[in-house]
């Protein structure tokens, strides 16, 4: 992103990734925030309302997949965290609505996770590995990408008509102690994952290891080494056919 341009946070969220949009585009540059959730939406207007340019940003409720903008409308799209919940089909229906709303030679730049690399210490490890086997299986049976799908975000791209300029994962690893932020984060995710876990064919011990650890979700986070470790994949691309 560079100053000056237009951009698109398409699955905005809360608006998390919409301070630092602003600032890579600069006083002269615009950003729209767009979310399927009108109370994401409201989440987003706050932030904006708190510690941004109202000017600058303008919200909307509407769908990746029929974009509420006219054809060539920004220079960049961005995209994160979005994709997974999409279906094959959709997915190339929303990639063919960023490239209408795109100028010329944009980008469209997407993050999501790859959880085939997900791993929270010192879970036992045949438990956690069973139990996202499951998790990715019910994304197969219900046809969407899922949130494995980073890795595979490339090549889906390339298939749906773009170019790929550039791709990279990171690691994101916190260790023990662990900071408020990630200590809330993680509590969170395994308060979901035991919630889930009742859902999936498991072992009957696997499924009293979760119960026990939806009692006490801090017995990991104490532990001295624990450790959260994810992994995710930005690709960015600009539509071939430019």
């Amino acid at each position: 992103m560079q100053h000056g341009w237009d951009v698109l946070d398409a699955g905005c969220g809360s608006g998390s990734f919409l301070p630092l949009i602003c600032e890579l585009t600069g006083s002269n540059g615009s950003v729209a925030a767009l979310d399927l959730a009108p109370e994401n939406i409201q989440r987003a207007e706050s932030l904006i309302k708190d510690v941004l340019d109202r000017s600058k940003v303008r919200t909307r409720v509407g769908s990746i997949l029929s974009l509420p903008f006219n054809h060539a409308s920004f220079d960049c799209v961005w995209s994160a965290n979005v994709m997974q919940y999409l279906t094959l089909a959709e997915f190339q229906q929303a990639t063919d609505e960023v490239k209408r709303v795109l100028k010329p030679g944009g980008i469209l730049a997407v993050k999501d996770f790859d959880s085939t690399l997900l791993q929270i210490l010192p879970m036992d490890r045949g438990v956690f590995s069973r139990f996202m086997t499951a998790r990715l299986q019910t994304f197969r049976d219900k046809g969407v990408l899922g949130t494995d799908c980073g890795s595979s975000l490339p090549r889906l791209l390339r298939d749906a008509g773009m170019e790929i300029v550039w791709r990279k994962g990171w690691l994101v690893e916190r260790w023990a102690p662990a900071g408020e932020h990630t200590r809330n984060y993680v509590r969170d995710l395994i308060s979901y994952f035991t919630t889930a876990a009742p859902n999936y064919d498991l072992p009957e011990s696997d499924q009293y290891y979760w119960k026990e650890l939806a009692a006490n979700p801090e017995s990991l986070l104490d532990q001295p080494d624990f450790c959260y470790r994810e992994f995710f994949v930005l690709t960015v691309c600009r539509n071939a056919a430019i």
